[in-house]
């Protein structure tokens, strides 16, 4: 039986894993970062896709580290070709807390990206130009890493620092609603993005978050209606619905602009 993933170390008593999908990448990701690089291209090439992913785990520890502090869990830390996952067994509750796991891992990245600059330019001042290279690399890969993950878009950092803002206003139930909502529009328009362009790989990310959205509203529905956080409204407006033989079915497009005009009348309503 093939294994999905293997460990390679242990940070904190946590297990870093990488999928064995990664595994398989990694070398046309070289070869993507080898047109960088006039010499051994190839093998500078796997040192920054390799340097990457270093870069990724690091971001995830960030996360890992204060969401220890605060009480949680973490049960790994997974290495995608989408990035990486740090698996947590709970989320904190307290918006401040939820702000500072969330914003950790962009932390770190800005914190990488500067770093990498710097030691970038001292291998450049001394002549040593691939290693140089290399470093700015990683330094522009650190700080997209930092602006792409504060995009509002749930369940990614920026979605839950977005969260945390407004949860005191709107309750954490409702909260979650629209920074789920925000984020599946974004990967919808990331999605159709990356199709235009070829990037398969920003597809995959917008997937990846249209589907993790509904999985955390849905898991903080499930949490909070077990809690009896909430009550279900009934309203005392009942619609009969005509005969199959009677029913006019609308145009699709007025379905679509139904929905649109809902979800901003919901937007600008909670905003309020």
């Amino acid at each position: 039986m093939i294994k999905r993933s293997y460990l390679l170390t242990h940070v904190m008593g946590i297990p870093v894993r990488v999928h064995i999908t990664l595994i398989i990448l990694l070398p046309f990701l070289a070869m993507q970062f080898a047109r960088w690089f006039g010499v051994a291209r190839f093998f500078f090439g796997l040192l920054c896709a390799a340097g990457v992913f270093v870069c990724v785990a690091l971001h995830e520890l960030g996360h890992s580290w204060v969401a220890i502090r605060k009480g949680c869990r973490v049960s790994e830390i997974m290495l995608l070709p989408i990035g990486g996952v740090a698996k947590m067994n709970n989320i904190p509750s307290r918006p401040k807390d939820e702000f500072l796991v969330a914003f950790a891992g962009p932390a770190v990245s800005a914190l990488l990206a500067l770093l990498c600059r710097f030691i970038g330019e001292l291998f450049a001042a001394l002549g040593i130009v691939p290693l140089a290279v290399l470093l700015y690399i990683l330094s522009a890969v650190n700080l997209a890493l930092f602006l792409f993950n504060l995009l509002p878009s749930f369940p990614m950092d920026g979605g839950r620092i977005f969260r945390a803002f407004m949860t005191p206003r709107l309750g954490r139930l409702k909260a979650t609603a629209l920074a789920a909502r925000i984020g599946r529009i974004m990967s919808v328009i990331g999605g159709i993005f990356g199709l235009f362009h070829g990037d398969f790989i920003l597809v995959l990310i917008a997937i990846f978050i249209y589907q993790a959205a509904g999985a955390e509203y849905r898991a903080v529905y499930m949490q909070q209606m077990s809690q009896g956080w909430f009550t279900v409204e009934q309203s005392a407006d009942v619609d009969v619905s005509p005969p199959p033989y009677a029913r006019k079915v609308p145009p699709v497009w007025k379905g679509w602009r139904n929905k649109t005009n809902a979800f901003f009348n919901d937007l600008f309503k909670n905003w309020q």
